[in-house]
């Protein structure tokens, strides 16, 4: 996440409206994948103290090294595997020298304990259960709460993403302070709101964590001793798919299939762009796709059909050369971080259209086997 893309110049509108980018030229998933995968390869640094880094985004190799893995988990691509453990190496040594793991470098940790030959026993699962007993350590932060005030140094929306991945991660390898994780991540995102950096995005990547750890639909998003905004008041962790789902750019408007970025759906008084931000998008889809895997019953035709539009919307913001941008309309800077993201985006829709296919594979057995 990268604080740069609200700079994006205002002639971005100007170029959607005249139809001069367009989201229906767009590669196959299996082709975003691979041309997105292999330029990371092969921009990747493999020698040196900075093996396993990318020039200028060391301190994003979290994100790149858990999509590398992603894509790993669809090619079956060797290269893209040893591309995440060079990269989840870099990130072992590095922590190693300050002391700490970055929200998203610990989901990255995450991906690659479940894709070893044992994933209850590796060592990213052992640095992972290190890390979260660290934050319990009298002679260093004391307690995990104490350990977590750090966040509130940042705006609220970048606390709320990187306390995401720590939950995430957190409850991979079942620390006991799991629920404080929890907490603080729901404390944050009611915290959220149209000042923040990034208010749909916080609201998709908190979606997707409480929803993937199993957070009881009837948790309140503001305690009962919190001052929430409006926003927020009386709200559920069941309540956030609609939430989240109502924030999607509708059929037929300009970037259907992206999110707004703010919860007002305006430009917030910026430069006129109001939707089609690629990690909105990215963290948008993840919300919707994990609320549809929990809810068997209730993902039909409209999860289906959201998660079809914003897969478009995807899969149209990368270019012939493996670059995502800033905006899916291939406007604005390029960052291997966004890259990352794609890839675990686009291994997430795959999951789901498989789950799908195997849901239906089981219905038709249910009615050949009552015909019987």
């Amino acid at each position: 996440m990268l604080s740069s893309r609200r700079s994006l110049c205002s002639i971005l509108m100007l170029v959607l409206l005249s139809g001069g980018a367009s989201l229906s030229a767009a590669p196959t998933v299996e082709e975003a994948v691979n041309l997105i995968a292999s330029r990371l390869d092969q921009e990747q640094v493999k020698d040196g103290l900075d093996a396993g880094a990318w020039p200028l985004e060391m301190y994003f190799t979290g994100p790149i090294a858990a999509g590398m893995v992603c894509a790993y988990e669809r090619t079956e691509d060797p290269a893209y595997l040893a591309s995440a453990h060079l990269a989840g190496q870099w990130i072992f040594d590095t922590a190693a020298v300050y002391g700490a793991l970055l929200g998203d470098e610990t989901y990255a940790f995450t991906r690659l304990s479940e894709l070893s030959e044992d994933p209850n026993q590796n060592p990213w699962r052992d640095a992972l259960v290190d890390f979260f007993l660290s934050h319990r350590n009298p002679d260093i932060t004391g307690t995990t709460e104490e350990y977590l005030r750090v966040f509130e140094e940042l705006e609220p929306s970048t606390a709320t993403y990187h306390i995401a991945y720590l939950l995430v991660a957190a409850d991979y390898v079942q620390d006991a302070d799991v629920d404080v994780y929890r907490q603080a991540l729901l404390r944050y995102l009611s915290g959220v709101d149209d000042k923040a950096d990034f208010p749909v995005m916080a609201l998709g990547v908190a979606t997707w964590a409480l929803i993937a750890t199993d957070t009881p639909a009837e948790t309140l998003v503001a305690s009962d001793d919190a001052v929430p905004n409006s926003y927020w008041e009386g709200l559920t962790v069941g309540d956030l798919p609609e939430l989240l789902a109502g924030h999607q750019v509708p059929e037929g408007e300009v970037l259907a299939g992206s999110f707004y970025w703010r919860f007002d759906h305006t430009d917030g008084g910026t430069e006129g762009v109001i939707a089609g931000y690629t990690e909105d998008t990215i963290f948008g889809t993840l919300g919707l796709i994990a609320a549809a895997l929990k809810d068997p019953e209730g993902a039909g035709e409209p999860a289906d059909l959201a998660i079809a539009a914003a897969e478009q919307a995807l899969l149209s913001g990368i270019d012939e050369d493996g670059l995502v941008y800033l905006h899916l309309a291939m406007q604005g800077p390029t960052y291997n971080a966004f890259a990352g993201e794609m890839l675990q985006a686009l291994w997430s829709v795959e999951e789901y259209w498989d789950w799908r296919a195997e849901m239906e594979m089981e219905m038709e057995a249910e009615v050949v086997a009552e015909q019987e």
